[in-house]
């Protein structure tokens, strides 16, 4: 893993444990405080879309496929205003690494990288109270690890990337079960797969919009 790569994860690992300790902290002001009315856990499963930018670093242009992936996630209410998510994301796309080539009469050459991707993600969540009993709204921001497995490819291996996450939503309760409307969006360093002549050395973005069902307990 390259210099750059271990800063992302570092950065990754520190996004982390600002989110524990702001959440250990607010669980220690809340113990002092009066019981609470709410229902503190939540599991979560959701379909999501996985919507990757492109990136350009010459003379290597990388073009990730869009695909369709699954998020699945626990959430702890600390109080009705802040919660702690822990969250795994699944997919499967393909990679296109397109590189001109660099001396007079040079060929360019065009490598094609399909590869699962893991994400393992904590989040600090900002929540509203319940609106009308059902309705509610939140935020998030948090940090982790995006582990990318090759299925295909030459001269490619396993990568992990640290990554920052954040992102907005709203939940519709209805007792015990409910629906979850959101957005998520994924910061991370470009993989090349431990192969020199795939990197580019960029940031790249992933938009998630994803709906599912949130079970409440």
């Amino acid at each position: 893993m390259s210099h750059l790569s271990n800063r992302s994860v570092l950065l990754a690992l520190l996004v982390c444990g600002l989110t524990a300790g702001v959440w250990a902290q607010s669980s220690a002001a809340s113990s002092t405080a009066a019981p609470m009315n709410v229902q503190h856990s939540e599991f979560s499963v959701q379909l999501s879309g996985v919507l990757t930018r492109n990136a350009n670093n010459t003379p290597t242009t990388r073009v990730a496929t869009n695909s369709a992936g699954l998020l699945i996630g626990y959430r702890y209410h600390v109080n009705s205003w802040e919660a702690l998510e822990v969250e795994y994301g699944y997919t499967r796309n393909g990679q296109s690494y397109f590189t001109q080539g660099t001396a007079p009469n040079a060929p360019a050459t065009n490598s094609f990288v399909t590869a699962n991707m893991h994400q393992f993600i904590a989040n600090e969540v900002v929540t509203t109270p319940r609106l009308f009993n059902f309705l509610q709204p939140f935020v998030l921001i948090g940090g982790g690890a995006v582990d990318f497995r090759p299925r295909s490819g030459v001269g490619v291996s396993n990568q992990l990337r640290g990554a920052v996450n954040y992102g907005a939503g709203v939940d519709f309760h209805i007792i015990h079960l409910g629906a979850r409307l959101e957005y998520q969006g994924l910061l991370f360093k470009v993989p090349d797969f431990n192969n020199p002549a795939l990197r580019v050395n960029k940031w790249t973005h992933i938009a998630q919009p994803s709906i599912g069902l949130v079970f409440t307990f």
